[in-house]
This record gives C-alpha cells, sequence and structure tokens, in this order.
C-alpha cells in the first residue's frame, strides 16, 4: 500500500469512527436534556450548548470522512457512488445507509437553523429523525467498515448502541412530566430492535465471509451495479475501452508484493500484472486482511480490482466476488467502468505464484455474471 493510500485510509476510518462517537454523545445528551436531567451545578444552557457542538464537531468529522473515502485511490468512488444512494461499487446497500443517515442529518441541521419560521413542534418532529439517522449510521459502519470485527470496534458499536437504547428506552417507558405519559409498546420495540441488530451483527458483519456476503448484490440485498458517471465519450475512448469488449482472454504476469502488519494488524497483497498475447493493458488486484493463525492464511476483509490499458488509464474497477486460494488462485470480479468506459464487465482470473512472488495465468472476460462460491476468504 502507498503512503497517500495509507493516509486516506486511516483519515476515512478516524473520521468515521470520530464523527460516530461524536453523534453517539450528541444524542445521547439530547435525550438526558428531554428526561430533564441536569445539575444545580451545571445550568441547562451548558447541557444545550454541548448538545449542539457535539452535534456541529460531528458534522466537521463527517466531511473529513466523506472527503477521505472520496480521494482514496484504494476504493476509488466516484462522486456519485460517494452522494448517491445504492450506486456504489462496494456494499452498495450498506453505502447507502450512510448516505441516507447524512442527508437526513443536514435536513435536521436546517430545521434547527429555521426553528423560528417553523415552529417548535414541527422542530421537534423532524428532530426525532436523529434517531433514524443514529440508526442508519450504525447500520452503515457495522456492515461497511473495515474495523467492525477488532475488538475495540465491537466495543464502539455495542457501547453505543447499548447506551442510546438505555437512554431511549428510559424515556419512553417514564413520563418527564406531569402531562406526558409512557409509551410501553416503543419501548419494547426499542428492546425488539435492539436484539435483531445484535442477532444481525453476530450471524452477520462479524462472520468471517462477511466482506463476500456485502458485495454480492444478491447476499447484501442491494444493487450490483455501480453507475458509472461518464463526461462523455470520443474516439481515443472508445478504442482504449474495446480492448476488453467480452468474450476476450489473455495471459498475464506480474509480481505479488505483501505489506504489513500495519498498527492494527492488516496485511495487504498486492498483484500488479501485464496482460498479454490476446487482450492488452494491466490488472491491480488488492487484497487487505488479517492473518487466521500459524498456519499463514489470511481473513479477508477488502478487495478491490482495477483493470486498464496502462497504469495511468484504469477502465474498470470493482471487487472481488469470489476468491478460491488453493495452489492456484481462481478469482471473479464485477467490474464497474470509469471514465471513458462505461457499463459492467465481468472476469474471470486464474493464476499460480511461484516461491519468488512470480505471478502467471490467464484472465478471461466473461459475457455472462460471474458464478461460483464463496469460499476464497483465507489464502
Amino acid at each position: 500500500m502507498s503512503l497517500w493510500q495509507s493516509v486516506t485510509w486511516d483519515v476515512a476510518r478516524a473520521g468515521g469512527f470520530t464523527a460516530y462517537i461524536l453523534m453517539m454523545l450528541s444524542v445521547a445528551v439530547g435525550l438526558a436534556l428531554t428526561m430533564h436531567w441536569q445539575s444545580p451545578k451545571w445550568p441547562r444552557l451548558i447541557n444545550s450548548e454541548l448538545h449542539n457542538f457535539l452535534a456541529l464537531l460531528g458534522t466537521v468529522f463527517i466531511g473529513i470522512h466523506v472527503l477521505a473515502v472520496w480521494v482514496d485511490p484504494f476504493t476509488r468512488f466516484g462522486w456519485a457512488e460517494v452522494f448517491l444512494p445504492f450506486v456504489s461499487h462496494y456494499r452498495p446497500l450498506w453505502m447507502a445507509f450512510g448516505i441516507i443517515a447524512l442527508y437526513l442529518g443536514i435536513a435536521i441541521g436546517i430545521s434547527t437553523w429555521i426553528r423560528p419560521w417553523i415552529g417548535y413542534k414541527w422542530w421537534r418532529r423532524l428532530h426525532i429523525l436523529t434517531l433514524l439517522a443514529f440508526i442508519l449510521v450504525t447500520i452503515h459502519g457495522i456492515a461497511t467498515g473495515s474495523d467492525t470485527r477488532t475488538w475495540w470496534g465491537v466495543l464502539i458499536y455495542g457501547g453505543s448502541v447499548l447506551l442510546v437504547g438505555s437512554l431511549l428506552w428510559q424515556r419512553l417507558i417514564k413520563p418527564t412530566t406531569a402531562k406526558s405519559r409512557s409509551h410501553p409498546v416503543l419501548a419494547t420495540a426499542v428492546i425488539v430492535v435492539t436484539l435483531i441488530g445484535t442477532l444481525w451483527t453476530l450471524l452477520g458483519p462479524l462472520q468471517s465471509g462477511w466482506n463476500a456476503t456485502a458485495n454480492n448484490g444478491q447476499g447484501s440485498g442491494g444493487s450490483n451495479t455501480a453507475i458509472a458517471a461518464s463526461n462523455g465519450s470520443n474516439a481515443a475512448g472508445s478504442s482504449q475501452s474495446s480492448t476488453f469488449v467480452p468474450p476476450f482472454t489473455a495471459q498475464l504476469q506480474g509480481t505479488l508484493t505483501q505489506s504489513g502488519p500495519d498498527s492494527n494488524g492488516n496485511v495487504t497483497l498486492v498483484i500488479n500484472s501485464t496482460l498479454s498475447q490476446g487482450a492488452t493493458g494491466v490488472l491491480q488486484i488488492t487484497l487487505q486482511g488479517q492473518p487466521g493463525g500459524d498456519d499463514g492464511s489470511l481473513n479477508i476483509t477488502n478487495t478491490h480490482v482495477v483493470l486498464g490499458t496502462n497504469t495511468q488509464t484504469p477502465l474498470y474497477s470493482g471487487p472481488l466476488t469470489t476468491l478460491n486460494a488453493d495452489n492456484s488462485w481462481h478469482m471473479t470480479a464485477q467490474l464497474t467502468g470509469m471514465g471513458t468506459a462505461s457499463g459492467q464487465l465481468n472476469i474471470r482470473v486464474d493464476v499460480q505464484i511461484n516461491t519468488q512472488q512470480q505471478v502467471s495465468g490467464t484472465i478471461q472476460g466473461l459475457t455472462t455474471s460471474a458464478t461460483g462460491g464463496n469460499s476464497g476468504e483465507s489464502q
């Protein structure tokens, strides 16, 4: 992984977690305010200002997170994938949850700004959307983040849900004033939703096969096609993208490099190869994961494939859909056009890697969607 990749990736992760923690604290303080939790030595005005300050600071770190994800050369997101739900090539459904939460947050912020014009009643109704945004952000972080399976990731998400859920349950079950009433049905719903979310997390994102499941259109429940933002085609662009019109085959030769473990224990494998004897160009396959044990296996948590005519002209990118690594590596990927290329391209890659980390094999452009098991979680 290059220095720039490391910087953008770490900033995106740190910014996301910081924004999430600040949002959790803002929601918790807001719930405490509605229950009139305050001390004579700590005036309500300070609590309200603290709530607003946490929300504003969280917004700043959301901006940092979004910007870092956008410019990260590993994920290679276009502007549409960052700002439009369900069009991401990477975990489209779960990315959409974060994007929708972003727009809910913007709407809530605007409602606070125009509160003198819409009135307290409508402002309060819109402010309740904060809880929905918190739920969406939690799901987005758990299902999309590469640190979900770390002990501190589990602690942050679990502690946040427990704190906010407990405060919300108490807010619903116990009247805050003489004129208010309890809401036992809603309080029960909070418990049920929390239990369902916990079960989903245990059986889904915390399992070793989640990366393949989340990146598969059927497994994630979202769209498996990324919508490429194209600024128009020209004769040169058509010539470049036509290099990979399926069906095609080519031989590939290259090298495998390994870096890490980094400070979080992540190991990165990168295959850089050149195509010949058929389609010509370059192929880069990046795998990230954590060591699985003493046998040298690697639990893959993130994959990315880039196919282009040369290193300066990437035409297609996307995640692996299957990876089987025994004596040989067998991979399939669903790639989406970038820049002058458009549409979706399904490829199959079969390679062998010798003891000198030299890579050789074949690549095929498929006319139909690649199929196969998702059993390639470890090297």
